[in-house]
């Protein structure tokens, strides 16, 4: 049997207290508890950017800026167009217009539920005034890293992948290349994923040229070659270009600590400053290689301004620029924005989304 409990002789802590002592310590602790939600709340929210790809809402926005040497502007786009974290472009010549390829995605949510609300895939040609949406029957594949550019040879843009994928564009639509005996490429999932990878073609000697790990590649439409010159692994970087510089016809690698340059036989390192992850094309007008890359010092509470940096066959050249494009915080740590030179408007075109 249970003992049975001795009351209590005296009065409580709380019983003891006046009714006017009560209110006073219920009212603390309902502002003590305000206060705890409240910063809860404002911490959580200080966490996220303001933009509405986190969570609900519509995708946001794409940014177009021309350069024409000196000075940077953004043009005006009415209408539809791309809006995805990752794309790849370039300069149609037979054309006459920009052909970009949406492949990321246009809305993230972030959080451990989170990922890509809203994945995109779809063609886009810019003439100067606005974008047209292209049909998007048999559009590239991506895997891992790619590349587009416009091979001369065949009269198309051309876009490659890094496990031996190829892909031309018509005008109207993209058809699948076959380029048998394609070098092998570490997929993006396996150990030798940090392998090198770049892609170009080379104008002067008509032959798509592929850097790996060590070794050089060249395609010229019917047979694979490989060269016995490479660049060292150690110059790997996620976001390789391979351009090619018409005026001094070789191609440029921009490596992690080293630029190199391919004659068609050999390559050779020169030296190069601290230059981030970035995007690089040839500009004719210019005759000079251009890379604008993201200022991580150059940054506010919403946006990151970009540097722009030039490549004269010798050494590169920090760039004064008016009215540089700033790429928002929520690009940060994303896909390089594609950049490509419009040789009908004699200008260079850089797209930047803000997912």
């Amino acid at each position: 049997m249970w003992p049975t409990p001795v009351p209590s002789t005296g009065p409580s802590g709380w019983s003891a207290l006046d009714r006017r002592g009560r209110i006073l310590a219920l009212l603390c602790i309902g502002v003590l508890g305000l206060a705890v939600v409240a910063t809860s709340w404002l911490s959580l929210r200080g966490g996220q950017p303001s933009t509405p790809i986190y969570g609900g809402g519509s995708p946001a926005g794409a940014s177009l800026w021309t350069w024409d040497g000196s000075t940077y502007t953004r043009v005006p786009i009415g209408g539809a167009g791309p809006s995805s974290n990752s794309a790849d472009m370039a300069y149609d010549r037979a054309r006459g217009v920009l052909v970009l390829w949406d492949h990321g995605c246009a809305r993230l949510v972030m959080g451990f539920t989170g990922g890509c609300a809203e994945p995109v895939n779809e063609t886009w040609t810019w003439g100067g005034r606005g974008w047209t949406a292209r049909s998007t029957t048999s559009a590239p594949v991506e895997i891992g890293r790619g590349a587009m550019m416009y091979d001369s040879r065949l009269g198309e843009v051309v876009y490659v992948n890094s496990v031996g994928g190829a892909w031309s564009w018509s005008g109207s639509g993209w058809s699948a290349l076959t380029m048998s005996g394609a070098p092998y490429v570490a997929r993006p999932d396996s150990a030798a994923a940090a392998a090198t990878f770049a892609a170009g073609y080379d104008e002067g000697r008509g032959v798509l040229v592929y850097v790996l790990s060590g070794s050089t590649w060249t395609w010229d439409g019917s047979s694979w070659t490989r060269l016995p010159a490479g660049i060292d692994v150690s110059e790997a970087r996620s976001d390789a270009h391979l351009v090619y510089d018409r005026a001094h016809r070789q191609l440029v690698y921009v490596g992690s600590h080293s630029t190199w340059t391919w004659d068609g036989t050999s390559w050779q390192r020169h030296d190069q400053p601290a230059i981030a992850s970035g995007t690089a094309e040839y500009d004719p007008a210019r005759n000079a290689v251009l890379l604008v890359q993201q200022d991580a010092s150059a940054c506010d509470r919403t946006a990151c301004r970009m540097t722009t940096w030039s490549w004269d066959a010798r050494a590169w050249t920090r760039l004064s620029t008016v009215h540089a494009p700033e790429l928002p915080l929520t690009r940060s740590g994303a896909f390089a924005p594609p950049m490509a030179f419009d040789e009908s408007r004699a200008v260079m075109v850089l797209f930047a989304s803000a997912s």
